[in-house]
């Protein structure tokens, strides 16, 4: 069954978060329990973005392979599903809420285990993987050079790296709209992240792959590709979410808003899902970076 590895008291907990203690506080209290309350509903639209990820990979009887970042454990099962019953899968994420709902997920699985762990620094151990995957995992990083050095001392010699990441906000529409949406309705500033940790962090591909080339990966592939985030959900049941997982969630906290502004925002974005939705189903164009290298 699918099993995890977390640690006994609530000080080791906070020690796994090791240097990303930012991050492992907000993926362990609300937030993190936001989206494992969402979860069903964003690995719907994540949906063609994973098959992206997955489609090429090479993964060969008793392999090993490390899912980073792996949330809810979709891409922990996703990979389960195509991998050879010999392969030993396990799934690495800082947040004990999300690895929780994983291992349920995966609990048939005799060949899946869970690390409370943050990637940057934990310590891998002498077994090395074969393969290393992440869908939307590795942008969160407090030092991404050190985090990459540390994903690669994990890998055999000849072992792959794969991993998604967004590319610039104004080519996705999931992460664009709803931002529009809200600041329509204040005056609240939209100050651009940048390079700081989150979705967000990696959407300049130059930058990425000095990233990559500095913590030592060789033949880096970093490819620019259009999809769609796409949901068969009512236009009341997008807009609500996105009221609670987008850039629109920050911009209304740090403007204040109250119930009357956020009940315009809301009707801005369904207004927004309405006017995407086609065959019921509703779609967002997407850009992502699909990113291939060797230890």
């Amino acid at each position: 069954m699918g099993r995890c590895k977390y640690p006994e008291s609530e000080a080791e907990q906070m020690a796994d978060f090791g240097e990303n203690p930012d991050q492992g506080k907000f993926w362990n209290e609300e937030p993190g329990l936001s989206w494992v309350e969402n979860d069903r509903l964003m690995s719907e639209r994540l949906e063609s973005i994973s098959q992206l990820l997955l489609e090429n990979l090479d993964l060969r009887p008793h392999g090993r392979i490390l899912d980073i970042g792996c949330g809810g454990g979709g891409t922990t099962l996703a990979l389960a599903k195509r991998a050879p019953p010999s392969a030993q899968i396990t799934g690495l994420d800082i947040s004990k809420p999300l690895l929780d709902l994983a291992a349920q997920k995966c609990a048939d699985h005799e060949n899946i285990n869970f690390v409370l762990a943050d990637a940057q620094a934990h310590r891998f151990g002498l077994q090395k993987f074969d393969t290393v995957i992440s869908r939307f995992g590795v942008m969160f990083f407090e030092n991404p050079v050190k985090a990459f050095q540390n994903i690669k001392s994990a890998l055999t010699v000849e072992g792959r790296l794969h991993f998604v990441c967004w590319a610039p906000l104004e080519e996705n529409e999931f992460f664009y709209a709803p931002l529009q949406a809200a600041l329509q309705h204040t005056d609240q500033l939209f100050i651009a992240p940048g390079r700081a940790p989150g979705p967000l962090a990696f959407s300049d591909a130059a930058y990425l792959r000095s990233l990559l080339e500095e913590a030592g990966f060789q033949q880096i592939e970093i490819a620019k590709t259009t999809t769609r985030v796409t949901t068969k959900d009512s236009p009341e049941e997008d807009a609500k979410l996105l009221m609670q997982i987008s850039l629109a969630t920050r911009i209304m906290t740090l403007a204040e808003m109250g119930e009357a502004e956020r009940a315009e925002v809301f009707r801005s974005m369904l207004a927004q899902s309405a006017a995407r939705q086609k065959d019921d189903k509703i779609s967002y164009d997407a850009t992502v970076y699909i990113v291939a290298a060797r230890a």
